[in-house]
Order: C-alpha cells, then structure tokens, then sequence
C-alpha cells in the first residue's frame, strides 16, 4: 500500500497538523508508557524505563511501517524531520500554545523543587519529611512528558539534550533543583540553538539533520560523563 502523494496535506495545513499529530502521539505514549510502568500502582524507576524502551521500539516500528507505505518523493522529507528539523515556519497561533505549555509544564516541574531536593536523600526519608512522594513523582513524569511530546512535536527528535545538559549543569551550578531546573532550560535551548547553526554551516549548502548533529557530539561527551562517574 503506497499513499498516494495528492493525499498529503497542504504545507499551511500541514505546519498546524503535524505537531498536533506529533502531540497526540507522544499523549498516547506517555499513557502507555505510564501505565506499563506502575507496579503495585507506584511509579517503579526501573520499570516505567523497560516500558519506555519497549513502547519506543514498538512506536519506532510503527514509523518505519510507515515510511514504506509513503511515495519515494515524501520519504526524505519524514526522515529528516524524524532526525530534527527547526526550519519549519511555525504559525503565529501555534508559537502561542507552545510558549503557554511550555511555560506551564515548567511552572508546574519547578512548583516542586524544594520537595525534589528532599528527595535526593531517598523517598523514605523524604517521605519522613512531609514530601507526598507519590504525587511529586507524578507530577513531574507527567509535566516533563508533556514538554517533551511539545518540543518533539515541533522540532523532531532531537537526541542527547535532555541527557547531556543536565549533567553538565549539575556540575556547574551543583545538585540544587531551584537552580538546576532553570539552568537546564536555558542551557539546553543554547546547545539546540549552537547545534542548529552546526547543521546549518558544517555542510552548507546543504543542511544535516540537528538530531545527527546533537548525537554525534553527544554520544562520546555521555560517555565521557559516564565513565566520569562510574571512576
């Protein structure tokens, strides 16, 4: 079955319907992944991250389904976006609700910083200490999901922000969540910016994919963090 190309949606159509589509499919993942993850109706760390690798790969399988039912002609275009695409003309309107989501899912995630700092001694003692646990791990899964699935939606996958950033933070501003939270806000949104312009000139006039760019940078700097670590 190949889609046939006077199917696909006009660019204008398209610029509002790809993110939705892409939001609505991160909203099912994340309930997916949520639900696969609870044991005994908590939140098990170990477990939500095997449900999150194995709806990864069942979704990942899903998207190659679907680029071989997809004319040869549109099959470039899902694969560059699939490897992180900011060229887009984003919609006034759509810009809108992704700046109050945005602004929301972080409000939402830093609202509990105090209680994530309690938590770095452990959820018993935390727990001892008045955090309701439960709804902290809640809370943040689902807001910090949610702003995934937003910039995903717009933007692609791009890989090894979200793991590289963090770190590097910690270890500049230290392990205090009132800080660190903010800082890997804007820390990421600089490596993405520096990571763009990367793409837009290494190989230029042609353009790489961002996510090709934030993996090959980030995948040997993670394990260089890693190996840090475990030293």
């Amino acid at each position: 079955m190949i889609i046939e190309p006077h199917l696909a949606l006009r660019p204008e159509i398209a610029a509002v319907f790809t993110p939705l589509g892409g939001f609505i499919g991160a909203t099912l993942t994340i309930a997916a992944v949520y639900l696969l993850g609870r044991y005994h109706g908590d939140i098990d760390s170990k477990t939500l991250l095997l449900s999150g690798v194995i709806v990864g790969s069942f979704f990942s399988a899903m998207i190659l389904l679907l680029i071989t039912m997809l004319p040869s002609s549109s099959t470039r275009g899902v694969v560059y976006w699939l490897m992180g695409d900011l060229s887009t003309p984003m919609p006034p309107i759509l810009g809108w609700v992704l700046r109050t989501g945005f602004f929301a899912g972080f409000a939402l995630i830093y609202l509990t910083a105090s209680d994530l700092n309690l938590l770095l001694a452990g959820e018993k003692e935390a727990m001892h200490l008045g955090v309701d646990v439960k709804k902290v791990q809640l809370v943040v899964y689902l807001a910090a999901s949610a702003l995934t699935g937003l910039a995903v939606s717009v933007s692609g996958s791009i890989g090894y922000v979200g793991l590289i950033v963090p770190h590097l933070m910690r270890m500049i501003f230290g392990t205090d969540y009132r800080m660190l939270l903010p800082a890997s806000a804007f820390g990421g949104a600089i490596a993405v910016v520096i990571a763009d312009t990367m793409a837009r000139t290494v190989a230029a006039p042609s353009e790489l994919g961002v996510g090709a760019v934030t993996a090959i940078v980030g995948a040997p700097l993670f394990i260089y963090l890693l190996r840090r670590r475990l030293a």
